[in-house]
């Protein structure tokens, strides 16, 4: 008996696999990011759970560099209760903290504007940090004069002046007495003094006058410095700084004369940062 005819039905069209289309994951620290569509994935995945790629070449999403600096938290263990009160307390302590940077940072900023003591011990501390900064790098030095000199004494013939001209046969001249003598060298400009060649004495004949043995600088933010010198007719480098458009140079002790009672200082030539 064959089988009775069976009446066709509708056909239905046959339904195409479509990926699930999931909600795009914020980006974590630690995250893998997919290189072939983006998605961020946690770091335990192998395979982007928005295209199937494999995840061995990934990138990580690195943490923010602040939050390094911030003590990790210990995730809770099981059976443990989280602490809700103790996060509350951390989280007030750090709004006071950060409330007490901002009120710290307003009131300097304040004061800068306001307070020139301030504003000067401030710009003095930042001017030696660079300085300190340029002294490790090391730095390039270019000869610098005075544009003006004057002393607080001076014999006949020996003015101060020569003792910047450059020649190494004339000497600035000057008595002990009643005070010792000083130097106000004016450079005309600011400049940031690091060296010094210094020659002391009368060139022709040392032991003719007393020769300068500690030389005390004076900058106008009240800032000192000390320099010692050998009792040689040799040229002396030493070592200075201060940044500075005038300084005082006063002669605070010698080497004693054998037969003089002046003190002569035949050459300085000062070196700064160009």
């Amino acid at each position: 008996m064959q089988p009775g005819a069976m009446q066709p039905t509708e056909r239905r069209p046959t339904s195409h696999h479509r990926p699930r289309l999931t909600e795009r994951r914020t980006a974590r620290p630690g995250d893998l990011i997919c290189g072939q569509c983006g998605e961020p994935n946690p770091p335990t995945r192998k395979f982007c759970a928005r295209c199937g790629s494999a995840l061995v070449e990934a990138a990580v999403v690195a943490e923010k560099w602040w939050r390094r600096l911030l003590p990790r938290r210990k995730p809770p263990t099981a059976g443990s209760r989280p602490n809700r009160r103790g996060g509350t307390v951390r989280r007030r302590i750090g709004q006071v903290l950060r409330w007490s940077f901002v009120a710290a940072l307003l009131t300097a900023v304040g004061a800068y504007g306001l307070i020139p003591s301030f504003r000067s011990l401030i710009n003095t501390q930042a001017t030696t940090a660079v300085h300190s900064v340029k002294n490790i790098f090391g730095t390039d030095l270019t000869p610098v004069r005075p544009t003006t000199i004057t002393a607080t004494a001076e014999s006949p013939d020996h003015p101060p002046a020569l003792a910047f001209d450059n020649a190494t046969n004339t000497f600035w001249l000057a008595p002990v007495t009643p005070r010792p003598p000083a130097l106000v060298l004016d450079f005309g400009r600011e400049v940031d003094l690091r060296e010094a060649i210094v020659r002391v004495g009368d060139p022709a004949d040392l032991q003719a006058a007393h020769r300068p043995k500690k030389l005390h600088l004076v900058y106008p933010t009240g800032r000192t410095f000390d320099v010692d010198l050998a009792d040689t007719p040799d040229p002396q480098t030493v070592r200075l700084e201060g940044v500075a458009s005038t300084v005082e140079l006063h002669v605070v002790e010698w080497h004693n004369s054998l037969r003089g009672n002046e003190i002569a200082l035949a050459e300085i030539e000062f070196f700064a940062v160009r």
